[in-house]
């Protein structure tokens, strides 16, 4: 009983313990990466102050005004403006929001979703485990793309539309990974110890394995965001996605495409935000993914 007691008061720390190594962790964090998810996150934060026009306001006089550094550019439109007159610059600001708000409500969600449904499949015995991994598998085997274009021509275009279409996707894949992990934790002497005293099933999930499958679940997280944000914006191009006159980088993209020769700027810009913000998470998720993992450390 001793040990038992013992036991739990050490799982009852591993919560803290895991957001203390991460904490600590970010000194060492890669600069430039770091530097750019948190301008990110500024212009998502506080875009409406730091986005030096309306974003949506139609001025059809400054239509394809050049960036600053061309010939005809103008120091109120730093990185020119589109057809309709909007400033580039502050819909590249403004679409951050979007992106990120997006990407974290279908995380929070979905991936919500997947971690109990995970917990459940790998703890559970195998009539509930194969139940909840058959529609895994049906899941995963959709295409995304396909399924989105389908569901938002059926329902209309909107912000609850991609989240709603998207939300099972990502699930399915924290459900995967996370019941993996619960498969190897549960037979590990701490829960055998817990089982033996009497915990309740869902205790034992609570505070024996989900802090055990946490790091993994942060990095997959992490990860995901870069996913859904060139996913979402995959979307928006072939016009399913986020509707006007929201400034989606996607949608941005695909309205300058058409003006490629003539005026880059309106689908470089937002095509460079699409670029360096998954580039940027992916990197980070990696060195996450490094600092969390106590075996990749001791390589």
């Amino acid at each position: 009983m001793a040990s038992a007691s013992s036991t739990q008061i050490v799982m009852t720390n591993v919560w803290k313990l895991r957001l203390i190594s991460m904490v600590s962790g970010l000194k060492r964090a890669p600069k430039i990466p770091t530097v750019i998810l948190g301008i990110l996150l500024a212009f998502g934060l506080f875009g409406q102050w730091l986005a030096p026009h309306d974003p949506i306001s139609i001025d059809l006089a400054k239509s394809f005004t050049p960036p600053v550094w061309h010939e005809g550019g103008s120091a109120s439109n730093i990185l020119g403006t589109d057809k309709l007159g909007r400033d580039i610059l502050s819909r590249v600001i403004i679409g951050s929001r979007v992106s990120l708000a997006l990407s974290l409500t279908i995380i929070a969600l979905g991936g919500g979703a997947g971690v109990i449904l995970g917990l459940i499949s790998g703890y559970s015995g195998r009539k509930v485990d194969s139940l909840i991994q058959r529609g895994v598998e049906v899941i995963l085997a959709m295409p995304t793309i396909l399924v989105a274009l389908v569901f938002v021509f059926t329902v209309g275009r909107s912000f609850e539309s991609v989240m709603f279409i998207l939300s099972p996707f990502l699930a399915a894949r924290f459900t995967r990974i996370v019941r993996g992990e619960t498969l190897s934790i549960r037979e590990r002497d701490f829960v055998a110890v817990a089982k033996v005293i009497g915990t309740p099933s869902w205790m034992i999930l609570l505070r024996h394995i989900l802090p055990n499958v946490f790091n993994t679940v942060i990095v997959l997280a992490t990860l995901e965001v870069g996913h859904l944000i060139l996913l979402e914006a995959s979307l928006s191009f072939l016009g399913v996605g986020v509707p006007p006159p929201h400034p989606a980088w996607g949608l941005m993209v695909a309205g300058g495409r058409e003006f490629i020769s003539s005026a880059y700027w309106i689908a470089l810009f937002p095509g460079l935000a699409i670029l360096f913000a998954v580039l940027s998470i992916n990197l980070f998720g990696d060195w996450l993914r490094d600092t969390l993992d106590p075996r990749r450390r001791q390589l």
